[in-house]
């Protein structure tokens, strides 16, 4: 299977990458300098699965979240998605025979937390696209689901865990997470 994958120097897009390599899949990857150039995301055609995930995760209390750093959040969780699936779609990217996306939301699109409003809203966005997405592409024989995990063991995590009021060890390997994405593609 040919597979898109986002967010490979993180913990979830590296781990979903490995994975599907072990596994004999094609991984493409689309990293966030590509997000940040005017160039082409993906060059291939025959895509036949996307896993988006990329992240940004600002913890700031709502008198320290500025307006940039919102819309910096928004982009990099929900608008990269937006760009990403408008040039798969419209440079015809996917395989004729259809195609499986999962974006990697996260429990915080329906649970809010103290310091994670731009987070949050940026989750809620994503999902709600998906759904979107979802609508418009099924006569394409595009699925587009979000998966709004709990917790996965990543270092961006790590770094808000703490204010988020979760310990670690609630936490799932990326891993373990990155199992259950590929799962959902076959």
């Amino acid at each position: 299977m040919r597979i898109v994958v986002t967010g490979t120097s993180g913990g979830v897009g590296g781990a979903v990458a490995s994975a599907a390599r072990a596994l004999g899949h094609e991984v493409v990857e689309v990293n966030r300098a590509q997000f940040e150039s005017s160039a082409p995301l993906v060059d291939v055609i025959g895509v036949e699965a996307v896993v988006f995930a990329t992240g940004s995760c600002p913890v700031k209390p709502l008198g320290l979240t500025s307006d940039v750093s919102f819309e910096e959040t928004m982009r990099a969780n929900c608008g990269t998605f937006l760009r990403l699936m408008r040039e798969l779609v419209t440079q015809k990217r996917f395989a004729a025979s259809g195609a499986k996306v999962l974006a990697i939301s996260s429990v915080s699109a329906t649970e809010g937390w103290a310091g994670g409003a731009a987070y949050c809203a940026s989750k809620g966005a994503l999902s709600a696209l998906c759904r979107a997405l979802d609508a418009e592409l099924s006569a394409k024989k595009i699925s587009v689901k979000a998966l709004e995990p709990r917790y996965i063991r990543t270092k961006m995590f790590e770094q808000g865990a703490g204010r988020m009021g979760v310990p670690s060890s609630a936490a799932v390997d990326p891993a373990e997470f990155a199992a259950a994405v590929l799962g959902h593609l076959v």
